[in-house]
């Protein structure tokens, strides 16, 4: 008889030749079978070993499994590899007791007063009861959770419960909807694909149980939250380094352990119960007393029988091994840190040498992933150097290589890089590192400025030096690749350059506007305006100043926060109108009209506009004149005034004649033919969109022509034109895949779902809204509420 492993290895194999072979992604799979994304990743993954019959059911249907296959499939989701466990057709009923705690160490000592004080008011708590288990790391908060878990494990017939929820560690914490997955799975249960369904169906799975429920490692407080039973018998221990002040229940900070339980964990950890107990406190004493610390130092001695206790201690107590940050903050990994260094420093090999610079050079980079490009710019060495430098700390466990060329710190470890930064690098060394990273950043958005058009002020504005040092990213792809990585540092980075060096922040922030832009990243371009905002009110860079605020308010608007758009824009006039800079005039009351124009007030937008379209026309800017003429045909529009708002699209589109100039007619009439079908001019609005498409086929513009191509679905849409809309979106739909633009995509599957909902269609408009929801989270991009609120509107009858 196969072993477990053998099982769940064939099911994942099976599951996912038959995937492949619908032509299916994990997505679709997802929004066809009613079964969750995470539930379908981790299966594939061989992470769930035993699917309950309905998952496999559901799996089957959805696959179109012939008889012989679906035999097969519930034969590998069997324990024992048998197609009588229960026929396919018949739902599951039997109920789980999960017994998950995970193996109670045999050296665990001490901790007797808080083993009985948590037993206690886990045991004697009426209804629900939840103890959150704080501290920093390495002071054995899940060790005793564990404990106090099986110590009381016979209270609650109904089963045991563990989950790491990844708050701190290599990747992002689990987010709560996978986390539910794996609950549910574990109860037998079929998990919903939507976190409000699923944290409702394990409250109600739990409500009738008596059961121990261990949620490990928690990042915050939220994260746990829609992890809580509501009601019945059950316990819930909750441990995370962070505060768990907002999830209620019983809070238990963590300190250390009396002198005399952590000496007898050391020899019990080392193998020496007989060890001299003054030599044993030396070593405790220099772990600072934390268990994770003393658990390394006795593995250590273990591993060594030749090393008497009193050796350890000497080298721990020696201040060139950085013993006090041994003794400091999560003091467990920084043991382990300090002997990995020392060893280092004390090398005879140069590259160990190095190594040691660089492992506190890491400390002060933000961004969560590294290359051998930018430990090469932290170092101010060869790329080549660099790499060898990055692989030594791969080889003693301070970095790891998610993949090839690219490294990462763990968490723990980032903080005591950092530690070990300012412990050994003056501050103007610190600051000389800083310096070239956040160069290296600006390097880096200015040349994705660059792709996309600076404008007439930011080319102006910039200095050219700014774009040195991204050289080794050839391409765009290269560039926005690199920012992708870094963006979840971005905000922060700016923040704290903010103050450190304010003059770089301005720099990077007014850059951002073209990748934010591109991306879609509303939120985090508000962010960076506001870091930097108060560097430059009232300063004497006026033209910054004029980009910081209309920025700011662009963000807000595109974030439909019109209201909160109007007065930076105002201010943002201000500043362009002291500056002297024509273009900014024109690019911020352009923007404000807009504004106006979106809040309802049409009237008091048409004077900015015209004032734009004058000063455009006046300097000889025509781009600027040509956006100018269409926010001023828009307003007209709104008003009822066709026959102007005509005029005016017509001498914006005439103002871009020149050869090269295509895209950007193309983008005005797109603008012209959205403004027409929101008016209702239906006619009107197909002849601009099909101008628009045929500019950007002469200008080459791929992904441009798919962003048309779904405005006509729109389009048809409005004119009850479903399958004409089908084609459309269809046929733009195969531009975004083929040129790897996933928010177009997402954008189009939105559009395109609707069709569906409208032609009665209903799973597959879902599965669009499903897939298109699925991109927007995974880029952190706006526009998920909608789509969850169109997957909350349109249940599956």
């Amino acid at each position: 008889m196969r072993g477990d492993g053998a099982m769940e290895s064939q099911f994942a194999a099976l599951l996912r030749r038959h995937r492949t072979a619908a032509g299916l992604t994990q997505d679709e799979l997802s929004a066809v079978s009613g079964i969750s994304v995470q539930a379908i990743s981790t299966l594939e993954r061989g992470t769930r070993r035993y699917p309950q019959p309905a998952t496999v059911q559901a799996l089957a249907n959805a696959l179109r499994l012939d008889k012989d296959q679906q035999a097969a499939l519930v034969a590998a989701a069997s324990r024992r590899g048998r197609t009588d466990r229960l026929p396919l057709d018949e739902p599951a009923t039997p109920v789980v007791s999960p017994r998950q705690l995970p193996f109670a160490s045999g050296d665990f000592t001490g901790r007797v007063q808080e083993l009985a004080e948590l037993s206690r008011y886990l045991i004697d708590s009426p209804g629900v009861s939840v103890t959150a288990i704080t501290g920093m790391g390495g002071i054995g908060k899940t060790t005793l959770a564990i404990h106090v878990a099986h110590e009381v494990a016979a209270h609650f017939p109904d089963g045991q419960l563990y989950l790491d929820l990844r708050g701190f560690g290599l990747g992002p914490p689990l987010e709560p909807l996978e986390a539910l997955t794996y609950l549910l799975e574990d109860l037998g249960e079929t998990p919903p694909a939507d976190l409000s369904t699923a944290a409702a169906r394990f409250r109600t799975v739990l409500a009738e149980r008596r059961l121990v429920l261990l949620l490990d490692n928690a990042a915050d407080h939220e994260q746990v939250r829609q992890l809580l039973p509501g009601a019945g018998g059950c316990a819930a221990v909750v441990t995370s380094r962070r505060s768990m002040a907002g999830l209620g229940g019983r809070q238990y900070q963590l300190g250390e352990p009396p002198l005399h339980e952590s000496i007898e964990m050391l020899r019990r950890i080392s193998g020496r119960p007989d060890a001299p107990e003054d030599e044993c406190a030396a070593v405790v004493r220099q772990c600072g007393g934390l268990p994770l610390a003393i658990r390394m130092a006795g593995a250590r001695l273990a591993s060594r029988p030749s090393w008497p206790v009193a050796h350890l201690a000497d080298r721990l107590a020696d201040g060139r091994r950085r013993l006090d940050e041994l003794q400091l903050d999560d003091s467990g990994v920084r043991a382990t840190l300090v002997l990995s260094i020392e060893q280092l420093a004390g090398s005879e090999d140069p590259v160990d040498v190095q190594a040691v610079s660089m492992f506190a050079l890491l400390g002060l980079a933000e961004c969560p992933d590294l290359t051998s490009a930018l430990a090469a710019s932290f170092s101010d060495s060869p790329e080549q150097e660099a790499e060898i430098v990055l692989e030594r700390l791969v080889d003693v466990h301070l970095l790891t290589t998610p993949a090839p060329g690219v490294y990462r710190l763990h968490d723990l470890v980032r903080v005591a890089a950092r530690e070990f930064a300012e412990q050994t690098l003056s501050p103007d060394d610190r600051l000389a590192v800083t310096t070239r990273w956040i160069k290296r950043i600006s390097a880096v958005v200015w040349r994705a400025s660059e792709y996309s058009g600076h404008g007439v002020t930011r080319e102006h504005w910039l200095d050219q030096e700014w774009l040195k040092g991204a050289d080794d990213l050839p391409t765009q792809e290269d560039v926005l690749g690199w920012l992708d990585a870094q963006r979840s540092g971005l905000v922060t980075t700016l923040q704290h350059t903010a103050t450190e060096q304010p003059d770089l922040a301005v720099q990077v922030a007014v850059g951002l506007n073209a990748y934010y832009a591109l991306r879609r990243a509303w939120l985090d371009w508000l962010q960076v305006n506001e870091a930097v905002l108060r560097l430059v009110s009232g300063g004497p860079d006026r033209i910054a100043e004029g980009l910081v605020l209309h920025d700011l308010g662009a963000a807000h608007a595109e974030l439909d926060q019109y209201q909160q758009a109007v007065m930076p824009l105002r201010r943002a006039i201000d500043a362009a109108d002291a500056s002297g800079d024509g273009n900014l005039q024109a690019l911020c009351l352009s923007s404000l009209s807009h504004v106006l124009e979106r809040t309802g007030r049409t009237p008091d937008g048409i004077p900015y506009a015209e004032r734009a379209r004058e000063i455009g026309l006046r300097l000889g800017i025509p781009p600027r004149a040509a956006w100018a003429c269409l926010a001023l045909g828009m307003l007209y529009l709104k008003t009822g005034a066709t026959t102007a708002a005509q005029r005016l699209f017509a001498e914006a589109l005439d103002l871009l004649v020149e050869p090269g100039q295509e895209r950007y007619r193309g983008m005005i009439a797109q603008n012209i033919g959205v403004s027409y079908r929101e008016a209702g001019r239906y006619e009107l609005a197909a002849d601009s969109l099909q101008q628009s498409l045929a500019l950007y086929r002469q200008a080459g513009a791929a992904v441009q022509q798919a962003e048309v191509l779904n405005e006509l679905g729109k389009l048809c849409l409005a004119q009850g034109h479903l399958d004409e809309a089908v084609a459309h979106q269809s046929e733009g739909l195969a531009i975004a895949g083929q040129y790897g633009d996933w928010l177009c995509e997402a954008d189009i599957r939105k559009s395109l779902g609707e069709v569906r909902h409208l032609q009665g269609r209903l799973p597959e408009a879902r599965r669009e809204w499903r897939i298109a929801l699925s991109i927007r989270d995974q880029h952190n991009a706006h526009g998920t509420a909608e789509l969850r609120e169109l997957l909350g509107q349109s249940p599956v009858r």
